[in-house]
């Protein structure tokens, strides 16, 4: 049985989108266009629709994660991906999820707004928000289609080793489709998993743009999987769904020289996010801070409340988590440029 037989039964059959194709014709009267250019303040004019898929994008991304086009669909950032996962293969009601918190908010929110059950099987806070591989194997039941695991995980900050990940991969073969979401791998010394999407056919790899190569406004993500499970996805992928601007912008992006800046900038971050997060051990208002392989700390305080007040009156936002009872007294504190990393820390060295 190949790995798309997993998906709702409606959308294996489904006849997709027909779009009207770009031809080389000097009078393009198939696509219901406007003939004339508004002025965009684009070098390029937007009264035509961009490719249908931009193939160029996608051998670049390719190249650039070290899979084969037809291993990749280009998507409005990774949580675009997530969405497209859970309708293809969640039926509502019936299906279920499963989730490991805490974690990435939107896996939980797709699956709801599809009516998919989702059974949660909480990281180890005590051991560093360790993953219990057996414990989340014994939570699949017979309807469980899709597995996120976030590594590393947001908004925690730590990976989950490869070996790991595997065994779940292996031991859900033909039953689930496990979606390992590497939105900040580019910020760990580990290796990515995309070189096992063909080797392991429900496995499912996530990428972005958005945080390494500092394109969260472009939105552009990347599913990585088998080219079966690529196709199914792209049935149901809305058409021209990349923007001109985007396709240009991140295109650019992906050039020789861009790519080693953004090189030099994960060196900066990584090398900032060591420093504070040694700088903020040696606060008295902070518990503990958690290792991280991210752009981000997760830092748990006496009085996160009198924390968020005391930077608030410096101009500095972080991101708690009120609601959430694994992370009560919980803050991420995103890693910035050295100035503002050392307001952040001599803010927090000043509360009592």
């Amino acid at each position: 049985m190949s790995i798309e037989q997993l998906a709702r039964p409606e959308i294996r059959a489904l006849r997709p989108y027909v779009s009207a194709i770009a031809s080389g014709t000097s009078i393009k009267l198939n696509a219901n266009e406007s003939p004339v250019a508004v002025d965009s303040g684009l070098s390029q004019g937007l009264n035509r629709y961009p490719a249908i898929r931009p193939s160029h994008l996608t051998e670049k991304l390719a190249d650039y994660y070290g899979v084969t086009p037809g291993n990749i669909l280009v998507t409005r950032g990774s949580s675009e991906g997530i969405d497209l996962l859970v309708r293809a293969f969640c039926r509502a009601g019936k299906d279920s999820v499963v989730l490991t918190p805490p974690v990435f908010e939107l896996y939980d929110i797709y699956a709801t707004v599809q009516g998919a059950q989702r059974i949660a099987v909480p990281l180890e806070v005590e051991n560093d928000f360790a993953l219990d591989a057996e414990a989340l194997l014994l939570a699949c039941d017979q309807q469980t289609k899709l597995v996120f695991l976030c590594s590393p995980n947001n908004p925690v900050g730590t990976a989950i080793p490869a070996e790991q990940v595997l065994k779940i991969v292996e031991a859900r073969a033909g039953k689930s489709i496990v979606v390992v979401d590497e939105a900040y791998i580019e910020f760990s010394d580990r290796q990515s998993l995309a070189n096992w999407v063909n080797t392991c056919d429900n496995l499912v790899v996530l990428r972005t743009l958005s945080k390494a190569m500092a394109l969260a406004g472009a939105r552009c993500g990347t599913v990585i999987a088998q080219p079966g499970l690529i196709a199914l996805l792209d049935s149901i992928l809305a058409p021209y769904a990349m923007s001109s601007p985007v396709i240009i912008c991140t295109d650019r992006a992906l050039s020789e020289k861009q790519l080693a800046a953004a090189g030099r900038r994960i060196e900066l971050v990584v090398s900032e996010r060591d420093r504070v997060s040694a700088a903020l051990a040696t606060c008295d208002a902070v518990q503990y801070v958690w290792p991280s392989e991210a752009n981000f700390l997760l830092v748990r305080f006496n009085d996160l409340q009198d924390v968020t007040k005391t930077l608030e009156m410096f101009g500095i936002a972080i991101r708690t988590f009120a609601d959430d009872d694994i992370l009560k007294g919980c803050a991420r504190i995103t890693i910035s440029n050295a100035e503002e990393n050392n307001v952040l820390v001599d803010a927090i060295r000043g509360i009592g």
